[in-house]
């Protein structure tokens, strides 16, 4: 072993100090490398998994008092009033032609937003969020889905034996359909 004496140069300790240590020090551990995941907000509606995209939702709420608006379509289920907004609330369910959404304790508000455009969507139940590697995504199925077939994304994510269809919210919030909720 060479010994650090001051007749080397700076460079020689130097690079006698990288060897001793490469000789005796532990290996660095190995970097992993993230794999791609997709987030999202898992949603129930008429017994249908769904996947909003984590950054289109922007709150989950308990579903508020609603207040019924006179001569609107019968998907908009009310105003609410959340903390001094008031926030028409849509039976999502209804808008896509299926049934009023029966209130019950599971129910939940997801609140949308896209520009000025604020609205609740009333869905059956939130399961929270979800993630999902590129490899859990496949090709949208041939499913007896309803109305939700028009907004859902063309793909999907496989996990357990569930399937999770993901639900464009702009594609929903922008439709002219959408923005014309009175009668």
């Amino acid at each position: 072993m060479m010994p650090l004496v001051a007749s080397h140069t700076p460079y020689e300790m130097l690079r006698e100090i990288e060897r001793r240590s490469l000789e005796t020090g532990a290996e660095l551990p190995k970097e992993e490398k993230h794999k791609a995941a997709w987030h999202g907000v898992a949603f129930v509606l008429d017994h249908n998994l769904l996947l909003a995209p984590l950054h289109d939702v922007q709150e989950v709420l308990d579903c508020p008092p609603l207040t019924m608006v006179p001569r609107t379509k019968g998907w908009l289920r009310g105003i609410a009033n959340v903390r001094g907004r008031l926030l028409p609330v849509i039976d999502l369910n209804v808008y896509l032609g299926g049934d009023a959404t029966p209130l019950r304790g599971n129910n939940r508000i997801l609140i949308v937003q896209y520009g000025v455009l604020s609205a609740g969507l009333l869905v059956d139940d939130v399961l929270g969020q979800r993630h999902f590697l590129d490899e859990d995504r496949c090709p949208l199925p041939t499913l007896e889905a309803g109305g939700v077939m028009d907004y859902v994304r063309p793909f999907a994510y496989h996990r357990d034996g569930d399937v999770w269809l993901v639900f464009d919210m702009t594609k929903l919030v922008t439709s002219s359909r959408f923005l014309q909720a009175a009668e």
